[in-house]
C-alpha cells in the first residue's frame, strides 16, 4: 500500500520536514513563484522566490526568521561565508517599476528588479557601459568603486529598505536641512551607533587617503563637500547582507570611470586585502544591522 494511501485510511498524515513546512507556508502567503531546489544539494536546503510584489519579500523575511532560513539576494556579489542553515534566494526580476519624477532636477524611482540597461535607456548615465542584465538590487549590492567620501557619485539618493527585524524604512539625505524623519525606532537606534563607528579608529584605518577599504560604506557618513550625509549610500556594496532593497531614488550623474576630480586617472591602488581594523569595522556594521543572521555573511579575509 502506498504511504499516502495508508495515511489517508488510518487518519494520519506523513511527517513533514521543517523545510517542507516553510515552503508550503511561503507559497501560501506570497503571490510570486517559489521553486524548491531540494534539501540534498552540496550547500543544503535551498529555494528561489521570485516576488510579484513588495509584500512578498516582507512575508518571506518573516518566515525566514521563524524557520531560521537565510534570505539571500539572487546574483549578489560575495564572497559569502558558508552557512549550515537553509537558504532562500530572492530574485527581484518581476519588480521592474521605473518612474521619472516631476521636478527641476531629473530623478527616478526604481524597483529592485529594473535592469541597468533599462536605467541607462531612461537617461541615467552612470549605468551606461555596465552589465545590462544586472538588476538595480545587484548593482547596489556589488562592491562600490567610488573613492572614500564620494559615494554621491553613485547617484543613489534614497533607498526603501526592509531590515532584518522586519522594519520597513526609507533611508536618504540626513542633516539639519532634511525634513524627512526616521520613522522607526530601529533606525533611530542604528544611526547614532553607525556615526560612532564612522568616527572611530577602525574607520580612520579603513580610509587610506583615497580608497575606502571596507565593504560597507561607512564613509557615506563623512562625505566630501559639497555632498552631504546620505544614509542610503551606506548600502552601496553591502552584498545583500544588511537589508533587502525594496526600491531606490536615483539621480542622473556622469558615469564613473575611475578618474580623479581633476579628470586624471588615479594612480593609487588599493591594498590586496583589508587589514584587521577594516575586517573588525565591517563585522561591527553587520552586527548592528543584522544581529540574528537573517541575511548572509560576507566571507571576511583572515588577518
Amino acid at each position: 500500500m502506498q504511504p499516502s494511501r495508508r495515511a489517508f485510511l488510518l487518519g494520519r498524515r506523513p511527517v513533514q520536514t521543517p523545510w517542507a513546512a516553510f515552503l508550503q507556508r511561503l507559497a501560501l502567503v506570497c503571490q510570486g513563484q517559489v521553486r524548491d531546489l531540494g534539501e540534498g544539494g552540496p550547500d543544503g536546503a535551498c529555494a528561489i522566490l521570485t516576488p510579484a510584489r513588495d509584500a512578498d519579500a516582507a512575508q518571506a523575511r518573516k518566515l525566514c526568521a521563524e524557520y531560521r532560513v537565510v534570505m539571500e539576494l539572487e546574483g549578489a556579489a560575495g564572497p559569502f561565508a558558508p552557512s549550515a542553515r537553509p537558504r532562500l534566494r530572492v530574485d527581484p526580476a518581476l519588480l521592474t517599476g521605473l518612474t521619472r519624477l516631476d521636478g527641476p532636477a531629473p530623478r527616478w524611482r526604481a524597483q529592485p528588479g529594473v535592469t541597468l540597461a533599462e536605467l541607462a535607456r531612461a537617461g541615467l548615465r552612470q549605468f551606461a557601459g555596465l552589465p545590462g542584465d544586472m538588476t538595480l538590487a545587484q548593482w547596489v549590492a556589488a562592491p562600490a568603486p567610488w573613492p572614500a567620501g564620494r559615494c554621491a557619485a553613485s547617484g543613489l539618493l534614497g533607498a526603501d529598505v526592509l531590515l532584518a527585524d522586519g522594519v520597513e524604512e526609507t533611508l536618504g539625505a540626513f542633516g539639519e536641512s532634511d525634513v524627512q524623519p526616521l520613522r522607526s525606532a530601529t533606525v533611530q537606534r542604528l544611526v547614532p551607533a553607525l556615526f560612532q563607528l564612522a568616527s572611530g579608529g577602525d574607520a580612520f584605518a579603513t580610509h587610506d587617503g583615497y580608497h575606502w577599504l571596507g565593504r560597507y560604506r561607512l564613509d557615506a557618513l563623512k562625505p566630501e563637500a559639497p555632498a552631504t550625509v546620505n544614509l542610503a549610500q551606506l548600502l552601496l556594496g553591502h552584498g545583500g547582507t544588511l537589508a533587502w532593497l525594496n526600491g531606490a531614488l536615483l539621480a542622473d550623474v556622469p558615469a564613473w570611470n575611475g578618474a580623479d576630480a581633476d579628470g586624471g586617472a588615479s594612480a593609487r591602488s588599493a591594498p590586496d586585502a583589508p587589514g584587521l581594523a577594516t575586517v573588525r569595522l565591517d563585522g561591527r556594521v553587520k552586527s548592528l544591522f543584522d544581529p540574528d543572521g537573517c541575511f548572509p555573511e560576507i566571507l571576511w579575509p583572515e588577518v
